[in-house]
Parts: structure tokens; sequence; C-alpha cells
């Protein structure tokens, strides 16, 4: 059995028929490839997944890290300060990380890289690294 081209089911409509409905073009946002705005690159984007998780072991080594040291008990003050250091200490690598993604943005690749680079240096949580003996 062929099929009609002109069967009603399959077609448009046309400017007679009632439900017919001519729509006025939409212009579509440009791509950021079309608007000339550079967008990342995959090896930037498995770069920054590679520090991401570089970033996400550090908070895991400063969280043993801390655990792993008792807090002086001299007096409250020294106390809430020792707490208060261990806590920044396990927040700085994310917020390192996010500072950078967010404040960096509309710099070039190598700029972020070497942030990155100086924070993975800076924020490694050598007391975990040394050791409890050292």
């Amino acid at each position: 059995m062929a099929v009609d081209p002109d069967d009603e089911g399959l077609s448009w409509g046309t400017e007679s028929d009632p439900t017919h409905v001519d729509a006025p073009a939409t212009d579509h946002p440009a791509d950021d490839a079309e608007r000339g705005e550079p967008g990342m690159s995959s090896a930037l984007l498995v770069t920054l997944g590679v520090f991401g998780g570089v970033f996400l072991l550090f908070i895991v080594g400063w969280i043993i890290a801390v655990q792993r040291t008792t807090a002086p008990s001299a007096n409250l003050f020294f106390g809430f300060m020792y707490q208060l250091r261990g806590i920044l200490a396990i927040v700085a690598p994310a917020a390192w990380f996010v500072g950078v993604l967010v404040l960096a943005r509309e710099r070039r690749a190598g700029v972020r890289i070497l942030w990155l680079v100086l924070g993975v240096v800076l924020l490694a949580p050598w007391p975990f690294i040394v050791g409890p003996g050292a």
C-alpha cells in the first residue's frame, strides 16, 4: 500500500486551514564560538578536574592531620584558636580552588593553572605528609 504524499495527516496545512499558524522566525542566541568568545577546551577541563581532585585529597589530608594532633589546653582562648586553625586548614583548599575559578574566570588558562599550582604548593597538608613524629 503506497502512501499518498497529499494525505492530510502528513501535511502541515495551508494558509486556508484554520489550525495553521505562521510564527515569526525567532533569533537563537549564537554559540560562544560564533560570538567570538573563547570556550574552555577539553584539555583545560581535564586539568581543572585533576586539580580539583588534588585539592579534594588535600582536604582529606588536612582532616586526618587535624585529628592526629591534640589541642593545647592552656586556656579557653588558645583552645578556640586551635580549633579555628584546624577548620580553616580543612576549608582552605576548597576555598582556593573555587576562588581561582571564580576570580580568574576572565584570565587566560595559563594564569589560572599557575594560581592552582601555587595553591598546591602552599596548601599541601605538610603535617600529614611529614608524619606525626617529625
